[in-house]
C-alpha cells in the first residue's frame, strides 16, 4: 500500500486567439455578452456562465494532475471517468508523441503496470489521447501512466474506430471555441481480465461532448461496443445522446450545470445540432 501523496493542481493559462481560458481542478467556461442559446431557447446570462466541475462523485480515489483529474477505480484498474479539454491549437504548436508508459506513483492502492498488459493480447488503450495534452512535453508525459490507460483490441478497435472518433473529435475541436470531454469505459460485466493485477476488460467506451461555440453550447456522445469493427464502419454508427449513456454508465456527468441547460442538451443524438458550423 503506497503512502497517500497530496498533488496541488497548478494554475493553466492558455492563450489561444484571442481568448484566455483558465482552468484548474473545474473548468470555467467564460461566455461573453449577455445572452447564451441552447437548443434556440435564450438563456440568461448570469446561468449561462456555466462552471464545470468533475462528473459525481464515486467512492473511488480521485488523482489529481495539473493537467487532468480522473477516478481511479481500484477493482477494475482503470479510470470511471476522465475529463479533458480540448482548444483549437495547430498541429505545428504541438509536441511530437514520445511513448513512456508506466505505472502511475499517485494510485495509493498501486496502479496497473506494464507486466498487465505485456502478452496479453489487449492494445494499452489511451482513455485521455496522448494529443490532447500535446500543448507541453509534461503534459503528453503525463498521459502516458497506466491509470490513463485501458485494454483495447488492437486492430479493429484501438487502431481503427477508437482512433477514428478521436480524430473526428480533434476535428471538431478546430471549428469550436473548445470542446469538454468525459471518455471512460463500461465496467459492468467485464469481458474478462489481464495480467497479475487483474485489469478489467470492458464490455464498451464512452465519450460525452459539451462543445462551445459563438455563445451557444451542445452536447453529444458515442457509446461504443468493445469488439473489433470493419475498417468501414463509420463513427457516425456510435453517436448517442449523453442521457442514454448515463443510464448505461450510471454516471452523471454534468451534475453541476443548471438542470434546464442540462436537460436540453444531454437528450441530444442529432449531430446537425451538435456540430453547427
Amino acid at each position: 500500500m503506497k503512502s497517500k501523496r497530496i498533488l496541488i493542481s497548478s494554475l493553466i493559462i492558455l492563450v489561444l486567439g484571442s481568448g484566455a481560458y483558465f482552468f484548474w481542478d473545474k473548468e470555467l467556461i467564460p461566455i461573453e455578452g449577455t445572452i447564451v442559446t441552447v437548443e434556440e431557447e435564450v438563456v440568461d446570462a448570469e446561468k449561462a456562465r456555466v462552471e464545470f466541475n468533475l462528473p459525481n462523485a464515486t467512492s473511488h480515489q480521485v488523482v489529481e494532475r495539473p493537467f487532468y483529474t480522473f477516478s481511479y477505480n481500484e477493482e477494475a484498474e482503470q479510470p470511471d471517468w476522465i475529463p479533458y479539454t480540448l482548444y483549437p491549437l495547430p498541429d505545428s504548436l504541438r509536441v511530437k508523441r514520445k511513448d513512456n508508459f508506466r505505472a502511475d506513483p499517485l494510485v495509493i492502492s498501486g496502479s496497473a503496470s506494464l507486466k498487465d498488459y505485456k502478452s496479453s493480447g489487449y492494445d494499452r488503450g489511451h482513455l485521455t489521447p496522448a494529443k490532447a495534452l500535446s500543448y507541453s512535453k509534461e503534459a503528453m508525459n503525463a498521459s502516458f501512466y497506466l491509470s490513463n490507460m485501458s485494454p483495447q483490441i488492437g486492430i479493429g478497435f484501438n487502431r481503427g474506430v477508437w482512433k477514428k472518433i478521436e480524430a473526428k473529435i480533434f476535428e471538431w475541436s478546430n471549428k469550436s471555441d473548445s470542446l469538454y470531454v468525459v471518455t471512460g469505459p463500461i465496467l459492468d460485466n467485464p469481458l474478462g481480465t489481464i495480467g497479475e493485477n487483474k485489469v478489467a476488460i470492458p464490455r464498451a467506451y464512452y465519450k460525452t461532448i459539451f462543445r462551445f461555440k459563438d455563445g451557444s453550447i451542445s452536447g453529444i456522445g458515442f457509446l461504443i461496443d468493445h469488439k473489433k469493427f470493419p475498417n468501414r464502419t463509420k463513427v457516425t454508427d456510435f453517436i448517442a445522446s449523453i442521457d442514454s449513456i448515463e443510464k448505461v454508465s450510471g454516471i452523471d456527468f454534468y451534475h453541476q450545470m443548471d438542470s434546464v441547460q442540462q436537460a436540453k442538451i444531454e437528450v441530444n443524438k442529432e449531430l446537425a445540432k451538435f456540430i453547427r458550423e
